[in-house]
């Protein structure tokens, strides 16, 4: 036998033997989950995706931001929005800005295709000072303390069928869809904030009308707005092109997610599935809005 045909021999059997150890982990894998009941695997991937800033909520299958999540120190740029399309993210955002008690506050309104997530999103910031309206889209905005947290709601529907809805006190409030794929012109998102008085709500008012929304798109009603979100930007050139190729990477990512955690079917049991086989797929999956930044699972 030549020395091409011994390497060859050598290399085929090395390749078997990988293929039988893969099969065999695949399988440990799979006897894991399934051995571990329902409460058991919740707080499991809720304990794994505590660093990212999430919870996963059961009820509705999706990923919600904490209140206390690490993104809460970052703050917010218009810079975030441009690069978003970078990362795999085609959403459309509806920033608002207005001047309140000394400040420049901006809360903008979020919702698309997050990699291979259907989300929304809507936060709450302001700057520590007035800024000009010229200089509003280039300013450093905080996240609003506990005591300014309104009380916000979005339900998001697709084609017409609610997919997830939300309520509650925060300066950043979300919902992820894992593995769905949606292109933002066939989501609405209904959001409603209540502000702490009413003179925020009409400053809100104010700013919502500076930035083109028309009165049949919202409603005012002492300290709370109610906000309907159904227009989608429109984009030419590269831009376009751009945005389509993405999409058409996030649809690829979303059938493959769904063929990797075969043969579950229900998201605790996919992603311990993939955290335990692909343990750096996990955690790039888990970076929504953390822009490459790395974040320490704990093993």
């Amino acid at each position: 036998m030549e020395m091409a045909e011994k390497i060859a021999v050598i290399v085929g059997f090395l390749l078997i033997l990988a293929w039988i150890w893969l099969l065999w982990r695949r399988t440990k894998c799979k006897w894991k989950i399934r051995s571990m009941g329902k409460t058991e695997k919740i707080t499991l991937l809720n304990e794994l995706v505590t660093p990212f800033g999430f919870t996963y909520e059961p009820k509705q299958d999706v990923f919600v931001s904490r209140v206390d999540a690490w993104q809460r120190k970052e703050g917010y740029e218009a810079l975030f929005d441009r690069l978003a399309s970078k990362f795999n993210m085609i959403i459309d955002a509806y920033p608002v800005y207005f001047d309140y008690q000394d400040k420049t506050w901006m809360i903008e309104f979020w919702r698309g295709q997050y990699g291979i997530n259907t989300g929304a999103e809507i936060g709450v910031y302001h700057a520590n000072r007035l800024a000009p309206k010229e200089q509003r889209r280039k300013v450093h905005y905080n996240a609003v303390s506990d005591e300014e947290m309104p009380l916000i709601g979005m339900c998001v529907k697709r084609k017409g069928e609610m997919i997830f809805a939300r309520k509650g006190y925060h300066w950043w409030l979300t919902a992820f869809r894992m593995g769905t794929f949606s292109n933002p012109k066939d989501l609405v998102m209904y959001a409603s904030i209540t502000f702490r008085d009413p003179d925020a709500a009409q400053a809100f008012c104010r700013g919502l009308e500076e930035s083109g929304y028309a009165g049949r798109q919202y409603r005012f009603r002492n300290r709370r707005v109610t906000i309907l979100l159904d227009k989608t930007k429109k984009y030419t050139g590269l831009a376009k092109w751009h945005r389509k190729a993405v999409q058409g990477l996030n649809r690829c990512y979303c059938r493959l997610y769904r063929i990797v955690t075969r043969p579950f079917t229900e998201t605790p049991d996919r992603m311990l599935f993939l955290y335990e086989q692909l343990p750096w797929c996990f955690r790039k999956m888990m970076r929504l809005h953390s822009f490459g930044r790395k974040i320490r699972v704990k093993k």
